[in-house]
């Protein structure tokens, strides 16, 4: 039940602006780059590394500063002050030195958005989780305004993509002054019982994280992330201009993608409310494998849609998958390792796993897709994500229990 506190307003204001911004940048990124800037799906491949060489970079540092700092704001205000920049940046150094130069385009890029999205949605899941299980709230209920936001961005975003794509970017920057507003008025306090608050530095050590190194089911829920989600967001990156090939013109295609994303967000915030009570349901594991397979299921099935039609439906999947895999994963953490290290475990297993795959998965499949097709490519990225999660029903932990006892490292 949704409990009226001060808490949980103001996680949901944050999450609300915050994918608001969001849903300014990821969803028309591969299709801004093509269609406005003119580069290649090589080169685009090659931002989407650069951004994922960021996020590798800073989010095992900043899982292990959340973990320390508790409910302290400064890596909450860092995000804000990024996202007040976006237009300014996109506008005056992005899209300029991609213009020059692709190679420093990326990299300028890169930066911003692994700073910004790569790692940011991590940094802001995580801390918002820490504060769900100290107020007695459910983080899904919290987090299913992040997709009323990103479908908000999104639906503007595609109003906007025809009339000046400028006003995306500002779109997005005054999202991040609301969230400058909501930063300054977050005062978050822990219940007593909780025995963590605000002003307090948690008593985690750099030992504790580096152990979590020798725990085997770290391992393989790294290996589920990197062989399931990670190929899964590779294929999701430039779905945008595979879709758009199923329309009379690729403005056209754009637009009607920017609708369907819209209602396919608008899907993911719903079972986001609902996702919760279903992962407590069948477990963590259980609900990990369902993940898997829907998303195995939408990449191969990409490949076999025939019109407009079949990849809307397809497109659609992800609504059914994307939620359930967030409070699944975050759940499955705080199950199997220490609560007081969830923000490592977080940023690192699930966050970093993903972008350090996505360093070499992203150009690859982008030459994947140069030489063989979209058809095929996907073909091959479906079959790779469905072993995995085979595999993974044999080596996740089915365990059920949210302990908040530490697990040891042995």
């Amino acid at each position: 039940m949704i409990t009226s506190n001060k808490n949980y307003f103001i996680s949901c204001l944050f999450f609300l602006f915050f994918f608001i911004g969001w849903g300014c940048c990821y969803p028309y990124l591969s299709l801004w780059l093509t269609e406005t800037i003119g580069i290649n799906y090589t080169d685009v491949g090659l931002v989407y590394s650069f951004t994922a060489i960021v996020a590798v970079c800073v989010q095992p540092l900043f899982g292990f500063i959340s973990d320390k700092l508790v409910y302290r704001k400064n890596l909450m205000w860092m995000l804000a002050i990024i996202i007040t920049l976006f237009a300014p940046y996109w506008i005056y150094v992005f899209a300029p030195l991609l213009k020059i130069n692709v190679f420093l385009g990326a990299l300028a890029g890169g930066l911003y958005i692994g700073m910004a999205y790569g790692a940011g949605c991590g940094i802001c899941e995580a801390y918002i989780d820490k504060v769900s299980r100290a107020s007695g709230f459910e983080f899904g209920r919290a987090r299913m305004f992040g997709g009323i936001g990103a479908a908000i961005g999104t639906f503007a975003a595609g109003k906007l993509y025809g009339i000046d794509q400028n006003l995306i970017f500002w779109l997005a920057s005054g999202a991040g002054v609301c969230l400058l507003v909501i930063v300054w008025k977050m005062q978050i306090s822990a219940h007593p019982q909780q025995g963590l608050l605000s002003g307090k530095a948690s008593p985690v050590t750099l030992r504790d994280a580096v152990s979590l190194l020798k725990i085997k089911k770290f391992w393989f829920f790294a290996l589920y992330v990197i062989g399931v989600g990670a190929v899964y967001e590779t294929y999701d990156q430039q779905f945008a201009i595979y879709y758009s090939h199923f329309f009379e013109s690729k403005a056209r295609g754009a637009e009607v993608f920017g609708y369907l994303t819209t209602g396919q967000i608008f899907l993911d915030a719903i079972v986001m409310f609902f996702a919760p009570w279903f992962v407590n349901k069948i477990g963590p594991k259980n609900a990990l494998l369902y993940c898997g397979l829907i998303m195995s299921l939408r990449i191969i099935g990409s490949a076999w849609a025939i019109g407009p039609v079949s990849i809307s439906l397809i497109k659609l999947l992800h609504g059914f998958e994307s939620s359930v895999l967030l409070v699944a994963a975050l759940k499955y953490i705080t199950a199997n390792f220490n609560p007081l290290l969830s923000a490592t475990v977080y940023l690192i297993g699930f966050q970093f796993s993903k972008s350090f795959s996505s360093i070499f998965l992203s150009t690859g499949i982008g030459h994947m897709y140069q030489s063989m097709g979209f058809t095929s490519s996907y073909i091959v990225l479906g079959g790779i994500a469905l072993c995995f999660t085979l595999i993974s029903f044999i080596t996740l932990d089915k365990a059920r229990v949210f302990s908040s006892q530490p697990v040891p490292a042995n």
